[in-house]
């Protein structure tokens, strides 16, 4: 089950809920590769340090270093990155397709009215069909839910199915023996639905449209969790960040020991300065890898989250726990359709009642310490002085678009006159276009100036 918990934001506050815990922690995916990554790595060391010869020694230095150069070509960030991403996101995926029995046990508890006995039988049947169908879905995806129902049998002695409908169930599932059939509990439901109707138990049509519907998103999301459970990540896709990832700590095992090179001639008699380490500087001589140790775990501990989110249904830490969720939805279903039906609290009148608009609620003593006033926003501060206020008619678009278009032509005066209407309202501006142009003669050239100023 996926493990919950908080954290401080203080400074340390983080540290004991965060860090100092195991189940599900990174140190618990990750101990036993570290602890043969390190037995490895003081085996070499061991053997560098008492086993070798001088002339072995220097060969040994060699190989070091070639694999301290190169082994950084490895790109373990970009592929591992991406790799986790894709997997995050199928793994948040999966869990919204969940289905819940919720919305369609208050469809039918709406649709449904009644206190007799048909009718209660009616609206939970109809809830346990789809209880059934989401149930015989897990068992198809969850390891833990396949232990808890391993056959129809098991079914039937949690209530979810009678022994007669094992019986039809059983004569369906013969005839298609290689399919999944989680899907019958609900063609059985969307018939009652619709028997419903018919006899009149259901008063509308936009009732059991509604809720055939949300039957059917819950047939949608049981398929589509099947299809994740069919199709994983593929598979070369997996193997590519596996073999980045091993390949590139192989490389460490050579590449970060310790080397000492003391002074004295080569094999040529030329004198060797006095150095240590691959870096022409002295090399602290540390036992114990801390920067690679941490190393190992930010990225043997990427990989095992990854590898462990991959499949969300299994037994894992940060798997989902849906057993308690079977139970869950039969119980809930039930209260929704039988035991609340017609039973909601009589209509009173709120203690706001006369007040009409209610002030603030009351506050605890530890919650007025985080009682704050609503937020403002980015324009909050922004101050408009009295003479920005004021209101101004903008142009009009459309009188420059009429005068600009139209072939009147009119002698000088007309054009002034059209010019003053771009800065009055549009019924002014019409009334002094009129004036300046009743009785001119033509002129081009007064178009021509129009038509500029537009």
């Amino acid at each position: 089950m996926t493990v919950s918990y908080t954290v401080d934001s203080k400074f340390g506050a983080a540290i004991r809920p965060l860090l100092l815990r195991w189940k599900g922690s990174i140190f618990k995916l990750v101990w036993p590769d570290l602890l043969v990554f390190l037995t490895l790595y003081y085996g070499i060391s061991g053997i560098y340090r008492f086993l070798l010869n001088s002339e072995q020694k220097r060969t040994f230095e060699k190989v070091s270093t070639y694999c301290e150069k190169y082994g950084t070509l490895i790109p373990v960030s970009f592929v591992l990155g991406f790799y986790v991403s894709l997997v995050i996101g199928r793994w948040w995926a999966q869990y919204k397709l969940i289905p819940w029995i919720d919305t369609v046990a208050m469809w039918v508890n709406t649709s449904i009215k009644g206190i007799e006995e048909e009718e209660r039988l009616l609206r939970r049947t109809i809830v346990r069909y789809v209880c059934l169908s989401i149930t015989q879905c897990f068992t198809l995806i969850s390891r833990q839910a396949k232990r808890r129902f391993p056959t129809l049998d098991h079914l039937v002695a949690a209530g979810l199915l009678l022994e007669a409908e094992k019986h039809d169930l059983e004569d369906i599932i013969a005839g298609i023996p290689k399919y999944q059939t989680h899907w019958i509990p609900l063609v059985w439901a969307t018939s009652l639905v619709a028997q419903a109707r018919a006899d009149g138990k259901i008063v509308s049509d936009t009732f059991v449209k509604s809720l055939t519907d949300e039957i059917h998103k819950i047939k949608d999301n049981c398929n589509l969790l099947l299809s994740f459970d069919r199709i994983r990540v593929p598979l070369v896709y997996a193997q590519v960040v596996t073999l980045a990832v091993y390949s590139y700590f192989l490389s460490c095992l050579m590449g970060r020991q310790w080397m000492q090179v003391k002074p004295g001639s080569d094999s040529d008699g030329r004198t060797v300065p006095k150095t240590a380490g691959k870096y022409g500087v002295e090399e602290l001589d540390l036992i114990l890898p801390i920067f690679t140790i941490l190393q190992f775990l930010f990225y043997i501990g990427w990989l095992k989250v990854a590898e462990s989110l991959v499949n969300p249904f299994g037994d894992g830490d940060y798997d989902f726990e849906l057993n308690w969720m079977v139970d869950r939805h039969l119980q809930v279903a039930y209260t929704i359709v039988d035991k609340i039906h017609y039973k909601s609290p009589i209509l009173r009148k709120d203690p706001y009642w006369e007040e009409i608009i209610p002030p603030e609620m009351p506050h605890t003593v530890a919650s007025m310490k985080s009682h704050t006033d609503p937020p403002a926003t980015s324009t909050a501060e922004i101050k408009v002085s009295p003479k920005g206020k004021e209101i101004v008619v903008a142009p009009s678009l459309i009188n420059i678009a009429t005068i600009a278009k139209t072939n009147i032509k009119f002698k000088r005066g007309g054009a002034k006159a059209a010019e003053k209407s771009l800065l009055a309202d549009k019924s002014d501006a019409m009334k002094e276009y009129d004036e300046a142009t009743a009785g001119l003669e033509d002129s081009e050239d007064e178009v021509k100036i129009v038509n500029e100023k537009a």
